[in-house]
């Protein structure tokens, strides 16, 4: 839920199978730290569907998952295709929760979670748990999620495109001839399903409906229904539109639009807090869609789940580490619920188990106003070791004036421990706490991809 060459970029620190590079409006080359959702950001989703068993994940942000390049059963000819955009916005940054770069990318809208359904809803809060924990993350796209168009091959060994310039990366299929789709099996079921249907009857009559009534010229209407189109309903910005499609069929015997989908996004990232009630706040940034389009993930539904650390890969000068890890998606792993994604972060509830056992009273940090917040020595709250530690950081500048509201303070890691052990700031640590003079002032969002001991935060205001 941010500027081409400059010294620097930073990538957010989510983690997802796919992670996503994205350029910052900032004069320095970032990248997001949650590596759960995108492959070129810090983050990268999974590319697979989510079923009950474990996925390995690393950042969040822009991975597509399940991506599928046509109409055909489990995506053939386009299953293993799609990296979900190349990290947070545009390539400065790198988004490790989500593709799309948070500062770009719009505020949530009527087809996203409302802004109240974040934490404070206008309402002073004087303090939250911070937590440090690492999650895995997974969302279901609200409809079937396009990554890209491409040129498909009919029996014939012709190269079509059928649905250039009708559908593009970032829409929503909602629909095939008005038979409702959720998954990309779906898409591909329905869309074979009806054209076997017009193969089986010989005749045009099945596909007079979606031939536009206005047309008089009856050898109009048999040369457009001759074309046997599919009508397609799919969200564009919050939108709902519409497209006739003519599917190929290949030498498979299958038919393809040559669409490249996923209905699913999964990686890795850090809560921040919980308040009392289980209410959280996360990542510090919102989860892209995993394509070039820019925009945060429209999602369906969304949940959290325990995780598994398996392996650490350390920072470097021009290449951002990543943690790894195996995600159990199953009703014993699931320890929250997702209801709001945000330019400044996911939020949901925990479960109730989930919130007895994080529940401690040393956790209790009181909230500090961005007038608080100031230069010098802080610490961040990171499970990255197998187990909650704080590591020292140097805030070394604060712009609470910030454009980019994920950016409000500059930071560097002092610790020895962390610098060891990661090389610094690394993909699946968006979202991770920061504390300075006993009070929780932000999380740390990004990290530069030229120095991996530096990096941003978000003021903690700001995710409340």
């Amino acid at each position: 839920m941010r500027k081409f060459f400059g010294k620097f970029v930073s990538v957010t620190l989510a983690a997802v199978v796919i992670a996503m590079f994205a350029l910052s409006s900032d004069d320095k080359w970032c990248s997001r730290v949650d590596k759960a959702f995108d492959e070129s950001a810090l983050g990268s989703f999974l590319n697979e569907s989510k079923a009950g068993y474990g996925r390995y994940a690393t950042g969040l942000p822009g991975q597509a998952a399940s991506v599928l390049a046509d109409s055909g059963e489990n995506g053939e000819n386009g299953e293993n295709g799609g990296n979900g955009g190349n990290g947070e916005n545009s390539g400065n940054e790198q988004d490790i929760g989500q593709t799309a770069d948070t500062a770009s990318t719009h505020r949530a809208t009527d087809r996203d979670y409302e802004e109240t359904d974040k934490i404070s809803d206008g309402i002073r809060v004087e303090g939250v748990y911070a937590c440090g924990r690492l999650t895995g993350i997974y969302e279901q796209t609200e409809g079937v999620l396009v990554v890209n168009t491409t040129e498909v091959t009919d029996e014939d060994g012709k190269k079509v495109n059928p649905a250039d310039k009708r559908v593009q990366c970032g829409d929503y299929i909602l629909s095939v001839n008005g038979r409702t789709v959720a998954d990309k099996e779906e898409l591909s079921e329905a869309v074979n399903d009806i054209m076997k249907e017009y193969d089986e009857s010989g005749t045009v009559e099945s596909q007079k409906e979606i031939i536009n009534e206005n047309k008089s010229d009856s050898d109009e209407i048999k040369s457009e229904i001759n074309k046997r189109m599919v009508k397609i309903k799919f969200l564009r910005g919050g939108k709902e539109m519409s497209a006739d499609i003519t599917p190929v069929r290949m030498d498979d015997g299958r038919y393809y639009m040559g669409i490249w989908v996923k209905d699913d996004l999964a990686g890795i990232g850090t809560i921040t807090y919980y308040t009392k009630d289980g209410r959280f706040g996360a990542l510090g940034h919102g989860i892209g869609d995993g394509t070039q389009s820019g925009n945060l993930l429209y999602a369906n539904s969304g949940d959290l789940y325990s995780m598994k650390l398996t392996k650490i890969k350390k920072g470097k000068s021009g290449a951002p580490g990543e943690i790894g890890g195996v995600v159990y998606f199953g009703k014993k792993s699931h320890i929250g619920t997702l209801d709001c994604n945000s330019n400044l972060g996911i939020y949901g509830q925990l479960d109730s188990d989930e919130l007895s056992e994080y529940a401690a009273e040393d956790t209790y940090y009181p909230v500090a106003g961005k007038d608080e917040i100031h230069t010098g020595s802080a610490q961040m709250i990171s499970e990255i070791s197998g187990k909650l530690e704080k590591y020292n950081l140097e805030i070394t500048n604060i712009d609470k004036k910030a454009t980019d509201t994920n950016k409000g303070m500059e930071l560097k890691v002092t610790d020895d421990r962390l610098i060891e052990l990661s090389g610094g700031i690394v993909q699946g640590t968006s979202g991770s706490p920061i504390i300075q003079d006993g009070k929780i002032i932000g999380a740390v969002t990004h990290v530069f991809v030229d120095d991996p001991t530096g990096g941003y935060g978000i003021c903690i205001d700001e995710m409340l």
